[in-house]
Formats: structure tokens, C-alpha cells, sequence
């Protein structure tokens, strides 16, 4: 048995001063104390100074595309149009591929991460993934150019999806994004097992071009579609903005993690949360700064009070996959978002999204959510400093 204790504990649900967390041998959580704030030292008490916090929840990564790190130019100006054109240009698969894989795995979980949400568009990251200490949620995302390649793409989306259950690693097929799934695609993505239950993950808003795409067919982000083979001709497109059409598809039993949501307004976030009690609005800051060098209007989500995680990307749009530096920036740019509401972004709330609540995202009793120790925490604020880090204490 092992017990910990510091300044502060953040269980997920609630704030502890000085309380005590006992575990078992194997990181399962046996009792939360709360002391009030006053306990005596006792023998095999580790404190700490600084926040203990659950396991990160990374709900949105693409860890297959580890070998990209530095590849994407990010001074371009081009924002996503010029992102997507050096990435299907660029994202050819090197050798070492599963052991940068393996590395980039192994990075997440040194940075407190112990779930993830990930795109897989092969299947390169199945073997790490069974071997790994993570959970990992698979979203095997399906796009193409045309309404003629549908049948064969959606095919391929159902092989995949079926190595990963003969694994037995959790997984469902998602669509890439509003502007890249064409009508018929997009039906079939949403009925596949639709007798179940299903996470789904979409990217959504994450750069102007979409929502004009949706409207006219045009714009730099069509423009790049088209140079790239897409036929938008062929696309139907119901909906005025781009969160209008993938809630068009997407089914309300689902839950349904939006991704980026880099321009979407109140409006667009009114108009999700009456569609849908099952939404999460999944935020990737460093992400979105490399990529269109602006920021999602977090401060609006937060006071609206819907349902917000973390993400970290890929490296092929961010130079670290660290939830706690994704945290760090928000704190930098929004500091009158509360510490104890970000830790529900990248814990709890991931973990509800995930559904994986049962066993992560929370300090409680019966679970093993990992456990996290951020230091050099600024207790006058009660927030984050640059320079804080995190540790892994189980």
C-alpha cells in the first residue's frame, strides 16, 4: 500500500487541502481522506509540495503520424488549406515507423498521460498500442475525393476496424471532417452498428474555409480540395456551417467528441448542445496555434458550462504530446478559467468521453486512474506557472 498526500488534490471532482490518497501495490485507489487541511506526519506518508491530480486524458491524438514531427511548415500563413496540402504531399511512412510509435506512446505516459482518443488511418499503431500501459480508444477515420470511391473506402474503414477488434482493442469508424466525407460515405459511417451505442470523433471548425466550403463550394480550403483530386461537385453538403452538417449525420445516441472547434461561435455551440446531450467539445491549443495561429474562444465554452476535454494532436501539428503543456497555454492566454475547471477538462471529462469514467478521470475509490504530481504550482493564484511540470507517481 502506498499513501500520498500534498498541498492540494484535485480529485476530479472536488478540491482536498492536505488530503491523503491510499492505493494498493497496483495504483487502485483504496480511500480519499479529507483531513480539513490538518493532518500529523505519519509513518509511509509521501507529501508532496505542490497539486497531486488524476491521469491525463488525451481525448484526441494521431499517433500514427509520430514520424512528423518538424515535417509541416508552420509559418506559412496558409493555415489548415496549407496544413492539409503538405500533409497528404509529405506523409509518406518511414521505416522506423513503429519505433517512433513506440516512442511517442512511451512520451505520454512519462507526461502523466494514461488515455488516449486516437485516429488511426492504418493500421500502424495497433501493435503498440496492445502492448502499451495506455487505453486507447481507436477512431478509424474514413474519408475520400469522390462518391465513385466510396464503396471501396468504406471497405477498407471495415478491414481495419476488424484487425482492431481481433485484437481486442475498443475502436469505432468515424468520419474525418464535414468538408472530406461525401453523402453516401457519411450514412454509411453513422449506420454502421447502429444498433450500438457509439463514440464518435469529427473534426469540426477548425479553419474559416469550412463553414464557407459549406455554404458555396469555395474559398481557400475548396481550393486546395480540388488542386488535392476532390470532387466537391459531388458533395452534398446540408447544412450551412460545418458543425450543421456532421450533426446532420451524426446520430444523438452517439457520444460525439468535437474536434478543435477553432472558429465556432456560441451560436454554433447553442445549436450542438439542444441537438445532443452526448456532446464534447475537445480543445488542442498548441495545435491550433501551429496550425491557423489563433485559439478556440475557450473562455465562451467554459461559461456556457458544456462539456470541454484536452487534446494534443499529432506531431505533425505540435512539437510535444504533453496535456499539461496544452493546459499551460490556455492558462497563459484565458488565466480566469479556474485551475480546478481545466483539470476536469483533461480528467474527467475525457474519461466520460471516452466512457472509461468507471476506471479513470477521478481520485476515487475502486479506480486506478493513474496518479499526477504537478510541481512548481502557483498557489497565490492557484493555477499553473510555465514552468510547471508534471511527475508520474503511479
Amino acid at each position: 500500500m502506498r499513501r500520498f498526500s500534498a498541498e492540494y488534490i484535485y480529485t476530479g471532482n472536488e478540491v482536498l487541502k492536505r488530503g491523503i490518497v491510499e492505493t494498493d501495490d497496483f495504483g487502485k485507489i483504496i480511500k480519499v481522506i479529507d483531513t480539513g487541511g490538518k493532518f500529523k506526519e505519519q509513518q509511509s506518508l509521501e507529501f508532496f509540495n505542490g497539486v497531486i491530480v488524476p491521469g491525463f486524458i488525451n481525448a484526441h491524438c494521431h499517433l500514427e503520424l509520430s514520424h512528423m514531427k518538424g515535417m509541416i511548415d508552420n509559418k506559412s500563413g496558409r493555415g489548415l488549406p496549407g496544413f492539409i496540402d503538405e500533409i497528404i504531399s509529405k506523409r509518406n511512412f518511414p521505416e522506423n515507423l513503429q519505433e517512433q510509435i513506440a516512442k511517442a506512446d512511451k512520451e505520454m505516459r512519462l507526461k502523466g498521460i494514461v488515455a488516449v482518443g486516437d485516429i488511426s488511418n492504418t493500421d500502424d499503431s495497433f501493435s503498440v498500442k496492445k502492448r502499451s500501459d495506455i487505453f486507447y480508444q481507436t477512431f478509424i477515420e474514413s474519408f475520400t475525393i469522390s462518391d465513385k470511391k466510396v464503396d471501396e473506402t468504406f471497405n477498407l474503414a471495415k478491414a481495419i476496424f476488424y484487425k482492431l477488434k481481433d485484437l481486442k482493442l475498443p475502436g469505432t469508424i468515424v468520419p474525418h471532417a464535414a468538408y472530406s466525407v461525401p453523402d453516401r460515405l457519411y450514412k454509411m459511417i453513422s449506420f454502421f452498428e447502429d444498433e450500438k451505442t457509439k463514440i464518435v470523433s469529427v473534426h469540426n471548425q477548425e479553419t474559416p474555409g469550412e463553414d464557407e466550403l459549406m455554404k458555396n463550394k469555395t474559398g481557400a480550403l475548396a481550393d486546395v480540395l480540388s488542386e488535392k483530386g476532390f470532387l466537391l461537385n459531388e458533395f452534398s453538403y446540408p447544412g450551412n456551417s460545418a458543425l450543421e452538417v456532421n450533426l446532420h449525420y451524426l446520430n444523438k445516441k452517439d457520444t460525439i467528441l468535437l474536434i478543435h472547434n477553432t472558429f465556432s461561435k456560441e451560436k454554433d455551440v447553442n445549436f450542438a448542445e439542444k441537438f445532443s446531450e452526448n456532446i464534447y467539445w475537445v480543445f488542442c491549443p498548441l495545435s491550433n496555434l501551429y496550425i491557423e495561429n489563433t485559439l478556440p474562444d475557450v473562455p465562451m465554452f467554459f461559461k456556457k458550462g458544456v462539456d470541454t476535454c484536452i487534446g494534443t494532436d499529432s506531431y505533425a501539428s505540435n512539437t510535444e504530446l504533453s496535456v499539461l503543456s496544452e493546459l499551460k497555454i490556455i492558462v497563459e492566454n484565458f488565466p480566469e478559467i479556474p485551475f480546478e475547471k481545466l483539470i476536469e477538462s483533461a480528467t474527467i471529462n475525457g474519461a466520460k468521453a471516452l466512457k472509461i469514467d468507471d476506471k479513470y478521470g477521478s481520485i476515487e475509490e475502486g479506480k486506478t486512474p493513474g496518479i499526477n504530481l504537478i510541481t512548481s504550482f502557483d498557489f497565490k493564484k492557484m493555477n499553473l506557472k510555465s514552468v510547471s511540470k508534471v511527475k508520474v507517481l503511479i
